[in-house]
């Protein structure tokens, strides 16, 4: 796929932030390296690392928020699978499922914060973590990468509503409420596509009647009060509803990567309605690079897929609600023409060719995210 010079241009030129990708579940996981660039290839491959720095630097990045994962321990128990290979895995990897899910969390943390400082051994500063949106203009002005931390699943504050100030001292500007399994703070919707449901994995039912959990109202009035972002990502639709109603217009709401409805008419995708009330939190919904979430196609391909999902959030919520959150090395399977980091020009290419503005283009790569991070992140 051809990026034109006018593309290449703006793409250059806009600040460039991806909102949601997980490189540290590669490098906790599979120790890889962030300095090296890795083969991403068209098929779905868990063990690559489509966000290593290299790649960033060649997809234009100026930011990127890496969201911190700890495997919950319901995949043991869901997963036949995954409880053999569990008994056998390296000692750090079945270190995971044990003890207290929160300092497990903080060891994923100190990892990746860890593997920067590698990475940045090996010839000098690449990327570098930050704690506010002016040290990220000031990273972006050295020529660094800004790297911003969150946490998706709120079963990594181990039940303790106190843990969310821990995180917010650590520079954490975002938590995923949800994630695959129920935690104290919020149920989930299914949140694996039916074609990797394999091996009878991941395929026990949701109950979409369930909110907010027994102290979901407490870590969201915290996380409101300390100035970190609530992203709805995996929330069922009562636990969204529940979490409008405490904030109101408080401070941004987003959902950091996700398609909507009705193009993809799931209950993770967020309605018109919602879109709208994302739009007057002034948040954002950023869309996720994965087929299964954009709506019904059969090519392997997906750019196409990403601007209709973006053009519709425009048409229902306005420009400034509408992000990029790729979902990157989240055990995701991208579009074939848009398979890692390094090929986000290609997405401002056809964002250009379907009509877009430069000034919508830049508010759709990464300004609008530099909003939210100013009104919601302390």
């Amino acid at each position: 796929m051809t990026v034109s010079p006018e593309a290449h241009r703006l793409h250059d030129a806009a600040l460039v932030v991806d909102a949601h990708v997980h490189p540290s579940l590669k490098t906790h996981l599979f120790r890889k390296k962030l300095h090296k660039r890795h083969r991403s290839g068209g098929a779905f491959n868990p063990f690559t690392l489509r966000v290593d720095l290299p790649k960033a630097r060649a997809g234009g990045v100026d930011a990127f928020i890496a969201s911190h994962y700890l495997p919950e321990r319901g995949l043991i128990d869901d997963c036949r699978p995954l409880r053999w290979l569990s008994r056998i895995a390296p000692k750090r990897i079945r270190r995971l499922f044990t003890g207290d899910s929160f300092q497990r969390t903080i060891e994923i943390l100190d990892g990746f914060e860890a593997a920067l400082e590698q990475a940045n051994g090996r010839g000098g500063e690449l990327a570098r973590v930050v704690r506010s949106t002016d040290e990220i203009l000031r990273a972006r002005s050295d020529g660094v990468i800004a790297v911003v931390h969150a946490v998706e699943g709120a079963h990594s504050l181990a039940g303790r509503a106190e843990n969310v100030e821990e995180l917010a001292n650590r520079g954490v500007c975002m938590l995923t409420l949800a994630h695959f399994y129920a935690n104290e703070v919020a149920a989930p919707v299914v949140g694996i596509p039916p074609e990797m449901q394999k091996l009878g994995c991941f395929k026990g039912p949701k109950n979409l009647e369930l909110g907010l959990g027994p102290i979901g109202p407490a870590v969201v009035e915290e996380m409101l009060r300390l100035g970190m972002i609530v992203d709805l990502t995996h929330c069922t639709p009562r636990a969204r509803n529940e979490v409008y109603d405490i904030c109101g217009s408080r401070r941004p709401l987003v959902f950091s990567h996700v398609g909507v409805q009705p193009l993809a008419d799931d209950p993770m995708s967020p309605t018109e309605d919602e879109i709208r009330t994302i739009a007057s939190t002034g948040g954002v919904i950023a869309v996720i690079f994965m087929n299964h979430w954009l709506g019904e196609h059969d090519s392997r391909n997906g750019v196409d897929a990403i601007v209709a999902t973006i053009r519709r959030i425009i048409e229902v919520g306005g420009v400034d609600t509408v992000a990029v959150g790729s979902d990157f090395d989240g055990f995701t399977d991208p579009p074939d023409d848009l398979r890692d980091i390094s090929e986000l020009p290609r997405l401002t290419d056809a964002l250009l060719r379907d009509g877009f503005g430069e000034t919508e283009i830049e508010k759709i790569l990464g300004g609008n995210v530099m909003r939210v991070l100013r009104d919601g992140w302390r």
